[in-house]
Parts: structure tokens; C-alpha cells; sequence
């Protein structure tokens, strides 16, 4: 009973990565549909990629085009996965961004 107190005060305060990470897939998806804002999205060969905030670290998810399920989920903070999203971003953007 004690770790399903936890999960749902996680869910209605700011979450950790690796609290997240933590999770079952279920409640991970149940956090990012509640809690997750839509950053960006792109499109790869026959792949929607789609990248979530979540409090302070960030989901990517990858979608099938043609049936729109989703074949793989990654959580991160940083790094070469987050730079793939701002490098489509002019400089002065991003820098304005941060400010705020």
C-alpha cells in the first residue's frame, strides 16, 4: 500500500527522472498524457517522433505512422537526444527561451 501512496503523491507533484523511470510503463504513460506537454514533433521515414516535458526532464516517443502505436519510449534530461530538437530552432529562440 505504502509504494502506491508514493506513486500517486509522485503524480501530483514534480517528478524526478528517475522517479519515473521507476514506474510501471502504464503509469509512466498515464503521468505523460496527464502531466506531459507536447514540445515538438517530426516526422522520420514512416516514424512520428514525438518529444514531451514532464516537470523537468523530457519523453520521446515513436510512432507508427499508419497506426499511430507507439513502438518505443525513452525519458531523458539532456544530451544528444534533447540537441536533435533544438539544433531545428534558430539560436536567438532558444536563447529567449532560457531567459524566460
Amino acid at each position: 500500500m505504502k509504494s502506491c501512496v508514493k506513486e500517486f503523491c509522485n503524480f501530483r507533484t514534480n517528478m524526478k527522472l528517475n522517479e519515473y523511470k521507476q514506474l510501471s510503463d502504464e503509469r509512466q504513460y498515464d503521468i505523460l498524457w496527464d502531466k506531459g506537454v507536447l514540445v515538438d514533433a517530426c516526422i522520420e521515414g514512416k516514424v512520428k517522433k514525438l518529444l514531451y516535458a514532464i516537470d523537468n526532464f523530457f519523453v520521446e516517443l515513436w510512432c507508427d505512422l499508419l497506426t499511430n502505436n507507439v513502438s518505443w519510449k525513452l525519458s531523458f534530461k539532456q544530451g544528444r537526444l534533447l540537441e536533435k530538437y533544438l539544433n531545428r530552432y534558430p539560436l536567438e529562440f532558444i536563447y529567449n527561451i532560457e531567459k524566460e
